[in-house]
């Protein structure tokens, strides 16, 4: 599989008519890395049918043995992407079937669906990889230049606030594209024929979450909910925290500055992002406080390390696994995908 990842390189590159780059310091091979470039030709460049560069050409334009080139070539026709015959040379097999994932940012949240998806697909797809960071002029260019360009598109939304679906989407042909991730409002009575979805619920799976671990919850003194002005958590979930709150007459707060965020002893903790995470458990460290001790901890999302982060951090948390399977099969089938991936509570040690 190719993965197009834009870089800036800092070592001294071979270039010439080919249009292949190889690094001269690098830290692949120059094996991998003409492997990877003829996938990035054939990704970009090149068409079925269409005849690649000779292993003379290759040869003798990127100054790398005849072998290596017979190698890279090798591999691509073991993957069947590439063929030959005597009398034309190498020629591209099987064009890569392109998809674009736009995620808002990465973390490791982001990075098991990456990888799943990535796990599912054989070596005939190529997958580019963009980070919106919430950036609008940014997402909206993306959108532009790469409609009709993919087989899919597998999109993050924009909006998290009003959690509506972004105009600049119509640009990209329905069948062929998956929001992933975060719902708009009305998605219940969203046009399901129309729209393909993989959603998590923010809204009634936290409420729901918050309930099963009520009892555990009215231990402490106060219920915080750490939500930066500047986070983009959808406001959907802060408000299913004050109702779970007002329903069960537990004393809560918002902490909506990181200074503000102080470790208190005999106070709880609803945590959304992991930079905040990290921040409350140095203060635990630093004060001689331990976690479903003297403080609750709840995050927002699992971690693979969260198992073992101070014997254990209790998670509200979505099945990020299985929506990137889903994301992939939607790639794969092309079917109908109205999915909303389940959302259910961890208990761990820190609450």
């Amino acid at each position: 599989m190719y993965i197009c990842i834009s870089t800036v390189q800092h070592s001294m590159i071979n270039k010439n008519s080919t249009g292949i780059s190889i690094q001269v310091n690098s830290g692949e091979t120059k094996l991998q890395q003409l492997i990877n470039e003829l996938l990035r030709m054939i990704n970009t460049r090149y068409k079925q049918g269409d005849v690649l560069p000779s292993v003379n050409a290759l040869n003798k334009e990127l100054s790398i043995s005849r072998d290596t080139v017979f190698k890279a070539y090798r591999e691509l026709k073991r993957r069947k992407i590439v063929d030959s015959t005597p009398a034309k040379g190498y020629y591209v097999n099987r064009e890569l079937k392109k998809i674009l994932l736009i995620l808002d940012f990465y973390s490791p949240f982001k990075d098991i669906v990456y990888r799943e998806i990535e796990k599912k697909l054989d070596s005939t797809y190529s997958i580019d990889l963009v980070f919106h960071h919430y950036n609008r002029k940014l997402f909206d260019s993306v959108i532009l230049e790469s409609a009709g360009r993919y087989n899919a598109y597998i999109v993050m939304n924009f909006d998290t606030k009003k959690l509506e679906i972004s105009d600049i989407l119509a640009k990209i042909e329905p069948s062929k594209l998956l929001l992933l991730d975060i719902p708009v409002v009305n998605w219940k009575d969203l046009d399901k024929s129309k729209y393909n979805y993989v959603w998590q619920d923010f809204d009634e799976a936290v409420f729901d979450s918050l309930t099963k671990i009520k009892d555990r919850i009215k231990q402490y003194r106060v219920f915080h909910i750490v939500n930066p002005d500047r986070l983009k958590h959808p406001d959907i979930t802060i408000e299913a925290f004050h109702r779970f709150c007002r329903k069960h007459k537990v004393q809560c707060n918002t902490i909506d500055s990181p200074a503000d965020l102080k470790a208190i002893d005999g106070d709880c903790y609803f945590i959304l992002r992991q930079r905040d995470l990290h921040a409350i458990l140095t203060q635990c460290y630093d004060n001689n406080l331990e976690p479903g001790k003297h403080i609750g901890i709840l995050a927002y999302n699992d971690s693979p390390l969260y198992e073992f982060v101070s014997c254990g951090i209790t998670v509200i948390s979505t099945d990020f696994k299985t929506m990137g399977e889903k994301a992939s099969r939607f790639i794969i089938e092309g079917k109908r995908m109205n999915e909303i991936i389940p959302t259910k509570i961890i208990l761990r040690n820190s609450l």
